[in-house]
């Protein structure tokens, strides 16, 4: 059963001085702007199809720079959550800023308010390729920042995007290593869409810019869900939500995008689990059953079954050898082998497929 729920209002761009060359908010959420009226009557809506026992919901506000509203547009936002969380309705509040938009000041007003956890665009810890995507601050905003958020004792949330401009695997690999030293406890992955009207679409367009393939798209952030979850870092989004002009391919030029693309990713890592299991197996035959917890029966067979003929590999056709387990934890797998039992997790994996520079 879910257990975290969050209500979103989206602010659309407001706030930010900047043009990145990816961005236009509009065309990537698929909605409108949010009015500080409607923030008590959608709450109530949403908080009707909540389960009331045991949920932990809170109100988040994205799309935007927060901290770059007008203070009192700010608190005509937050002040209407303020009843639900002293009720106990409402946990508290999540929001997304820019990195150059934190001070203390700020933190004081919102820490008032009931924010409880600050999402950073962080994007990238390279200032060459924050510079390419005009993204108008530097990684040392970041790291100001970021030190600025868990020390005033928010929850740390940090957004990265993979392909932008002028960047490398690696480049993006250092952004995730910088994100678990800076102390960020969840993370949102997002590869770049290239979306009609932008620079980076005018960019594509005269060959100045290469958008990342889909495959490398699914590799790389499959690396960086193991390495963040087996850090103790959860991935709260991999992949742009699939508004309308998306799915209708009306606002999209280009770009690795897929509804079911975070399925794409953990199928990856399934595959990096049962490829481990088919390598330490000494014989076909060598394992007497496989165990997987029902919740990740779609990402084990991962996206269209592709992940199907190394489970008969492993398991042969004996569906009894290929066995749903509440009890298993999520994302591990149960091996038992003649004479051995173990328990295969996304540590051991990470471990064991992760580049280099992702191993601690």
């Amino acid at each position: 059963m879910k257990t975290h729920y969050t209500i979103p209002f989206f602010i659309l761009h407001k706030g930010c001085p900047h043009q990145c060359v990816f961005c236009d908010q509009r065309k990537i959420t698929g909605r409108r702007m949010a009015a500080p009226a409607e923030v008590p009557e959608r709450i109530e809506r949403y908080l009707e199809t909540v389960p009331s026992a045991g949920a932990a919901v809170e109100v988040g506000f994205f799309g935007g720079t927060f901290t770059g509203l007008p203070m009192e547009l700010q608190d005509s936002f937050l002040g209407p959550v303020r009843k639900y969380i002293d009720s106990g309705r409402i946990r508290g509040i999540r929001l997304s800023t820019r990195p150059d938009f934190i001070n203390e000041d700020i933190l004081t007003f919102l820490k008032g308010r009931g924010v409880v956890c600050i999402e950073l665009g962080v994007q990238s810890m390279s200032d060459r390729v924050l510079s390419a995507a005009k993204r108008g601050h530097t990684a040392e905003d970041t790291e100001r920042a970021s030190r600025m958020i868990t020390r005033a004792g928010f929850m740390l949330g940090h957004q990265m995007m993979l392909g932008l401009p002028s960047s490398s695997a690696d480049d993006e690999y250092f952004t995730a290593r910088r994100a678990k030293e800076l102390g960020a406890a969840q993370v949102r992955i997002y590869p770049v869409l290239v979306m009609k009207g932008t620079e980076l679409a005018r960019q594509m367009d005269d060959n100045r810019y290469v958008p990342l393939a889909e495959e490398e798209a699914v590799l790389r952030c499959a690396r960086l869900i193991l390495y963040f979850e087996s850090r103790g870092i959860r991935v709260i989004r991999c992949g742009l939500h699939p508004s309308e002009g998306l799915l209708s391919g009306d606002d999209l030029a280009a770009g690795p995008f897929h509804q079911a693309f975070r399925l794409k990713a953990e199928g990856r890592i399934f595959s990096f689990m049962l490829d481990h299991v088919s390598r330490e197996a000494a014989r076909e035959d060598n394992v007497i059953y496989l165990s997987f917890n029902p919740k990740d029966e779609a990402g084990i067979f991962g996206f269209e079954r592709e992940n199907f003929s190394k489970i008969e590999r492993i398991c042969g056709r004996d569906r009894d050898r290929f066995r749903r387990d509440e009890d298993i934890p999520r994302g591990c797998l149960l091996i038992a082998e003649k004479g051995r039992m173990f328990l295969l997790d996304r540590k051991t994996i990470a471990d064991s497929v992760l580049p280099e520079c992702l191993r601690d």
